[in-house]
């Protein structure tokens, strides 16, 4: 199997801007806007993880934050560094991987990693690394947020098919109506807890709420 850097990267490559835009909306997107300024309420320096083409960077510069936006694909952050120039705005922006950032530590006051992104590292070594690596580039008071899908019980009929694989049938694919096909994997608070713990962090929470009409798990750590 390729390993999660070049899996996502020929992934996006495939699906496009346009695709990767049509999996969402106008209207989720702003209420996912509006979550995440209401939780990085008071802190500025934000670091855009996993950024995609902008569709969170973008706004929050709008809104004043500085903004740094890091992808690991090259045809998403070019539209993003696009669009920034044509409205202006000063995001920087990086390709590169979530498990080694190229970011000095205390960098920022907030790190968002948003969309299933996260949930794309398939290898228990990878998820620790970016934890760390997240932690590492916290300032101290820094909060990081993590959303994605929340674990469930797999069906027998899910395990049959292969739609369900790996420790714990923690590896879901999922068909679009695209007509493609993505995978990730799937956490809940014992495994977002396990994580932590090999990272050394002490400091965070597990929880579900509504996000962009969607009932999503969230991991936020405290710096």
């Amino acid at each position: 199997m390729l390993n999660s850097a070049l899996r996502s990267r020929a992934e996006y490559a495939e699906l496009g801007v346009d695709g990767l835009a049509a999996r969402t909306s106008p209207e989720r997107d702003a209420d996912i806007v509006k979550a995440v300024e209401e939780l990085l309420e008071g802190r500025e320096s934000v670091l855009d993880l996993c950024c995609g083409y902008g569709r969170i960077s973008l706004p929050l510069a709008r809104a004043g934050k500085t903004v740094r936006g890091l992808d690991i694909s090259p045809n998403l952050v070019e539209a993003g560094r696009a669009r920034a120039l044509e409205e202006e705005l000063a995001i920087d922006w990086a390709i590169g991987s979530m498990t080694d950032l190229p970011y000095a530590w205390d960098s920022f006051d907030a790190v968002i990693c948003l969309w299933t992104a996260f949930h794309e590292l398939f290898a228990e070594d990878e998820q620790i690394s970016t934890i760390c690596e997240i932690s590492r580039v916290l300032k101290p008071g820094g909060i990081a947020i993590i959303e994605g899908p929340s674990w469930g019980p797999a069906t027998a009929g899910e395990i049959a098919i292969g739609m369900r694989q790996g420790p714990e049938h923690r590896i879901v694919t999922t068909e679009h109506a695209d007509g493609l096909s993505s995978v990730h994997y799937i956490h809940d608070e014992i495994s977002y807890g396990r994580l932590c713990a090999a990272a050394g962090i002490e400091n965070y929470k597990v929880y579900k709420r509504e996000w962009g009409g969607r009932r999503r798990l969230i991991l936020e750590i405290h710096a």
